[in-house]
């Protein structure tokens, strides 16, 4: 019986023993998978980290696009007015400044992948199409400033070219005015003329008429007359001057088929029927009246 229970005691003994064991690779099999959960949730969150900023990149890209786009449908139209053009530069800096910030966030995001103990192929390519499609946007944006600049030159050169035609055209304007002014006053000059009538003595204080001495007659408009004694009429036009006298004489030289002295109430008035043969002698009327 003794021996009986020693048997029994030495099996338990095992038994326990046994299970010892078993537990401390239990807890040591749980402290490795604890590690590898935590290692695995820290590249998950790795992971998302990449996939996020890359899908911002991507999205900013697209931005990128539809604002180019919005730049060249501006761009088409000539008539751009102040407002347009400060909102096309606006939209300029907006671009760069978007091109610039991902240039940088994606740069960062190769650093953190380079010095990750994470590798995907599949990533890296990612990453270097989106290398790719910066740098075209990149080209893009500089080609649209290239041709907008070129475009304001185009401008700034026509606004001179109009500027300075708009300086000939009012050069000319003055040279016309000022030979139309000339022509006017030449014509006016060549179409004056001037008449005077009175009697003997008045004539005479006014110089218009002078003595011949003892055996010549008078003379008219011999000396240096008073001019402000005339009246001043425009040839083409006066076809009449009434002389307001029962008598008239006229003294200066025209050709008589050139006018007729006709009576109207008494008195008599000058009839001038052909005008420019009228003064084709002598620009000066004098007539001496009663």
């Amino acid at each position: 019986m003794k021996t009986f229970f020693s048997i029994i005691f030495i099996s338990v003994l095992i038994i326990l023993s046994s299970c010892g064991q078993h537990s401390s690779e239990y807890k040591s099999l749980k402290a490795q998978n604890d590690s590898l959960m935590q290692a695995k949730h820290k590249m998950q969150e790795e992971l998302d980290g990449y996939f996020s900023t890359m899908n911002q990149i991507e999205q900013n890209i697209e931005k990128i696009k539809d604002t180019q786009g919005i730049i060249t449908t501006e761009n088409a139209n000539e008539e751009l007015d102040s407002d347009a053009r400060a909102k096309i530069n606006d939209d300029l800096n907006y671009l760069n400044e978007m091109l610039k910030a991902n240039k940088e966030e994606l740069a960062n995001l190769k650093e953190k992948i380079r010095k990750s103990t994470f590798k995907s192929n599949e990533l890296e390519r990612t990453i270097e199409r989106l290398t790719k499609a910066l740098e075209t946007e990149s080209e893009k944006v500089a080609l649209l400033e290239t041709q907008i600049a070129q475009k304001d030159s185009i401008i700034v050169q026509l606004d001179n070219t109009v500027e300075s035609m708009n300086e000939d055209i009012q050069e000319l304007k003055t040279d016309v005015t000022d030979k139309q002014k000339k022509i006017s006053e030449q014509d006016e000059a060549i179409h004056t003329a001037w008449y005077v009538f009175g009697t003997r003595k008045e004539l005479k204080e006014q110089n218009i008429i002078t003595s011949g001495g003892l055996f010549g007659g008078s003379k008219v408009l011999q000396s240096d007359f008073n001019k402000n004694y005339f009246v001043r009429i425009d040839a083409r036009k006066t076809k009449s001057i009434p002389l307001y006298s029962t008598r008239a004489k006229i003294l200066t030289t025209h050709p008589k088929s050139s006018y007729t002295l006709e009576k109207e109430n008494g008195n008599y008035v000058l009839l001038i029927v052909d005008t420019k043969e009228f003064w084709s002698v002598s620009k000066y009327l004098v007539i001496e009246v009663d």
